[in-house]
């Protein structure tokens, strides 16, 4: 009986948590503000939601001081791409990324990996879910987003990708071996 009731204890311990996390919706017209750290450099950063159904996904953004374009990714890249866009993007234009390639989202593929196996690929190299500690959690205007923890095997790098199937959006990078790295300061 002891026992039973530790469990239990635990386990509404941790439906509690759950419960008290963030999960924001998204969709067409969302927009996310994001700082990114490249080269020594703060920006400030922003990317919509354009246009998304199942085989497309239209990506606005905008960088202070470089200017706004806008990212596609086709069927092909949103189902399996284990790669992604690290080039400085072009103002003025829309890129559509090559079939192997996604940005600030992850892939059908890695997602599936991520639920099933705990693990998925991301530029060819392993990141296993990792349980965020305290001080881990994203709390953009304080209350815990719905985030996974992903961790490279060395445990240099870190992603933070909103749990969500449909848009499992790059919330946060730490430690990147491409030098940049963001930081989700909103969803609106």
């Amino acid at each position: 009986m002891k026992n039973f009731l530790a469990a239990l204890f635990v386990l509404l311990s941790a439906s509690a948590f759950a419960q008290d996390k963030s999960a924001p919706i998204l969709k067409q017209g969302s927009k996310l503000a994001y700082v990114v750290h490249v080269n020594g450099q703060d920006l400030d950063f922003f990317v919509s939601i354009d246009s998304a159904s199942t085989d497309y996904l239209k990506l606005g953004w905008e960088i202070s001081g470089l200017g706004s374009g806008g990212w596609i990714m086709k069927k092909n890249s949103l189902a399996k791409a284990t790669n992604a866009f690290w080039d400085e993007p072009a103002a003025g234009i829309d890129t559509e990324l090559p079939d192997d390639q996604n940005v600030i989202t992850l892939s059908r593929l890695q997602w599936d990996a991520i639920q099933k196996e705990k693990r998925t690929m991301i530029d060819g190299q392993t990141y296993l879910v990792k349980a965020p500690s305290e001080q881990q959690l994203l709390k953009p205007g304080g209350k815990a987003l719905d985030a996974i923890l992903l961790e490279s095997e060395n445990g240099s790098t870190r992603f933070w990708i909103l749990n969500n199937p449909s848009f499992p959006f790059v919330l946060k990078i730490e430690g990147n071996p491409k030098n940049v790295d963001l930081d989700l300061q909103s969803i609106n």
